[in-house]
């Protein structure tokens, strides 16, 4: 069956482009393995410049739907066994510059997972837990890894929810978790001093809290942290603000 590509006519090129693909794979009309059309192809047949054809390739390649191989050409990606196509993906990589909206999904993935983490964690993940809290500690003040620990955490959390769903969730959207910790840290760290140590005690209070059996707290002290990196976030954007009024 052949891939039938409607001309674009929107204001949000990419999304409508990411959204047409997404639906072409639903459907049938691409499968895991089809070579799909160059840029300046997709660019003729959808009526949209080649810089927005660009950008959706990137993203869909960034999401694991795509597989750009140089020289060869564009192809439907073969799934792991464990990937998910799921539409969060697709709204977070259009939303990658939008750090609020990401902190949200954050919220309403991580908490539960403390908190599920808490009941059902097994003994195994419970100690990759407590390894990674230990790296952070020694990683500390200069926070050479900060980033990659940090990202290791909230995915070991997720798998430590015993939810294979919300697990693969974690880990579908965790190039851009990744970019909004590089940030948010960044912001931070920038703002006072201690702020390293004091994101440190976060996540170890969080662990032992998980440890401990507490899903009441595991679940209050994840909301508290990424609480305070929206407030962050939002005094920081305050400060440009007035800063490009005066």
């Amino acid at each position: 069956m052949k891939a039938e590509f409607k001309p674009v006519k929107t204001k949000r090129t990419s999304e409508s482009i990411l959204e047409q693909i997404k639906k072409l794979i639903i459907e049938g009309q691409l499968a895991p393995g089809d070579k799909l059309l160059t840029e300046r192809e997709l660019s003729e047949r959808l009526q949209v410049s080649r810089a927005s054809v660009r950008e959706a390739l990137s993203a869909l390649n960034l999401a694991g739907i795509l597989e750009i191989r140089h020289g060869e050409g564009i192809y439907i990606k073969r799934p792991a066994s464990n990937a998910v196509i799921e539409p969060l993906t697709f709204i977070l990589l259009l939303e990658k510059d939008k750090l609020q909206n990401i902190l949200e999904v954050r919220k309403a993935l991580e908490v539960e997972a403390a908190g599920l983490a808490a009941e059902r964690c097994t003994p195994g993940l419970l100690q990759e837990l407590k390894a990674v809290v230990e790296e952070m500690e020694e990683d500390l003040p200069a926070g050479e890894k900060a980033e990659q620990l940090d990202l290791r955490f909230h995915l070991a959390l997720a798998e430590a929810s015993q939810n294979p769903l919300l697990s693969r969730l974690m880990n579908t959207v965790q190039e851009i978790i990744g970019q909004t910790l590089k940030v948010t840290r960044a912001l931070w760290l920038s703002a006072t001093s201690g702020t390293a140590r004091r994101l440190f005690e976060e996540h170890r209070d969080i662990y032992l809290a998980v440890a401990a059996r507490d899903r009441y707290r595991a679940r209050e002290l994840m909301y508290q942290h990424l609480w305070k990196v929206e407030v962050e976030l939002l005094r920081v954007n305050l400060h440009k603000l007035r800063q490009n009024q005066n």
